[in-house]
């Protein structure tokens, strides 16, 4: 995985996580359907190729 995907996949889960806080931090329905619409797009662009999501990362 190139530096570049990486920090494509980096930022993809970094947006999904803020949705998530965001919805912890004031669940509704409009932030659930945020956090899922957030999901979809991220199973989308991994099944279609659109993201390379690596195999093993380290959470610093």
């Amino acid at each position: 995985m190139s530096k570049t995907n990486r920090l494509d996949w980096s930022r993809q889960v970094t947006l999904m996580n803020e949705r998530i806080k965001s919805f912890q931090a004031n669940p509704g329905e409009q932030e659930l359907e945020a956090v899922i619409e957030e999901l979809k797009a991220y199973a989308e662009a991994a099944r279609n190729g659109g993201i390379e999501i690596p195999a093993r990362f380290t959470v610093n």
